[in-house]
Order: structure tokens, then sequence, then C-alpha cells
């Protein structure tokens, strides 16, 4: 059994890790706006909603960002942070599945991981929401 202390710990750790992904994500992708919008209208499930999907990405990492910074909301952002995660999978998984010709849109150093390699660092951070959210205590 952990310890409180302990508990305490995964959550900040999980909690400061997410923070950390979802603003150098999104700052990496409003930095390269033009290219992630132009590589979303390419994607056969977003296409003509490329524009949208391109602002509510960074905008949505973001927001989940300062829910986790917020003491009052961590749980939320705890939740959030799981869901945008098995959509990001989901949606990779489901991109390589179909053959389609795949463009990381991520940015920064995670679009120099190969897609077997983003999977599994997915599957971490899945990992660590799901255990944010069961250790966490307001």
């Amino acid at each position: 059994m952990l310890s409180d202390k302990t508990k305490s710990i995964i959550v900040d750790v999980t909690v400061y890790s997410f923070i950390i992904l979802f603003i150098y994500t999104a700052t990496s992708k409003i930095q390269s706006f033009k290219s992630f919008e132009l590589v979303l209208s390419k994607s056969v499930l977003i296409g003509k909603y490329s524009t949208l999907v391109a602002w509510t990405v960074p905008s949505l990492e973001i927001v989940i960002s300062a829910l986790l910074i917020v003491p009052f909301t961590r749980k939320w952002g705890l939740f959030s942070a799981l869901a945008i995660m098995l959509v990001f999978t989901i949606y990779l998984i489901y991109m390589i599945n179909s053959g389609s010709q795949l463009i990381c849109t991520c940015g920064g150093v995670l679009s120099s991981l190969t897609w077997k390699q983003h999977i599994w660092f997915n599957a971490v951070f899945i990992a660590l929401a799901l255990a944010g959210v069961k250790l966490y205590k307001p």
C-alpha cells in the first residue's frame, strides 16, 4: 500500500508532466499553425474540419493545463488529460491501420518519434493519467 505522501508525489509528477507536455505541444502547434492546419486538412477523418481542429487542439491543451494547475479543478484536469490522450491514441491507431500517409503534427521533439514509439509514449501518459485519477485526493 502506498503512503499518502507517495500518492501525492505520483499525482504531482503526473500533473506537472501533463502541463509540460501540453504547453510544449500547444506552443509548437501554434508556432507552426499553417503547417499544422495543412497536415490536418489532408487527414481522411478531419479534412474539412481542419481549421476548427487546428484551433481546438492547442486550445484544449492549454485549458487542460490550466485545470491541472488549479487545485480545485485538478481532478477535472486529470480526467480531461486522460480523455484527450485516449482520443489522440485512438486516432493515431486508426490512421496507422488505415494505411494513410501520416505526418506527425505533435510538434517539436515528439515529431521525431516513430509511430510505434508515439503509441508507447501515449500509453505511458495514459497510464500516468489513470494513476493520477485514481490516486488524487483533493
